[in-house]
């Protein structure tokens, strides 16, 4: 069964959150591995990109406020802008942006657990975040079905396949794609995306 990496970053870890990834979660075409990143606010956002678990991860779940305290050192931002950021560097890695804010419309975030919810956190947790954790997971393996196709073709640089294929299978080889690599790949990836689509 394939694997699916999920890694929860807060600065303070919701027990709630955490007790649902690590033990209610499930899905039923792919084995999940779970692993949190408590963050350090004064190490700022970038030790975050170098972060092996980062770096190896197909899902990441994030704290909208991660960013925002008085504690952080280097720019403060919203874990939505920070969303972007990861985007650009790791484009194969889906972001989830978990908030205690009332929620903005087309912001692709989901709201954190309070009291009226629903029963229980883990009731709210596999109705609210299950979905959006699904979905992730079927762009993943879109992601990788379509990297199934590149390897067939021989028009591509077979180093940028291998790299491509490496990121996806949260190798840390991904580290050695320049800016303009990355461009390539996700213009390569909408291509096929097309023909897939056209078929």
């Amino acid at each position: 069964m394939d694997k699916i990496k999920v890694v929860y970053v807060d600065d303070e870890l919701d027990s709630n959150i955490s007790r649902y990834l690590k033990k209610s979660y499930r899905h039923k075409d792919f084995e999940k591995e779970y692993e949190e990143v408590c963050f350090n606010s004064a190490e700022g956002y970038d030790s975050l990109i170098s972060n092996q678990l980062i770096k190896e991860a197909n899902i990441i779940l994030i704290d909208s406020k991660l960013f925002e305290n008085d504690r952080v050192t280097t720019g403060k931002f919203s874990g939505e802008e920070f969303k972007m950021i990861l985007k650009k560097v790791f484009p194969f890695i889906e972001v989830i942006v978990i908030t205690q804010n009332e929620l903005e419309e087309d912001y692709g975030t989901i709201s954190k657990y309070r009291e009226g919810f629903q029963d229980n956190p883990q009731q709210y947790y596999a109705e609210k975040l299950k979905k959006v954790l699904d979905a992730a997971i079927q762009n993943i393996n879109i992601y990788r079905n379509i990297a199934d196709k590149l390897i067939a073709n021989d028009g591509i640089d077979k180093v940028l396949i291998e790299k491509i294929v490496d990121s996806l299978e949260g190798s840390a080889k991904y580290d050695e794609l320049t800016t303009t690599d990355i461009d390539d790949i996700i213009l390569a990836f909408k291509e096929l995306q097309g023909d897939i689509d056209g078929e």
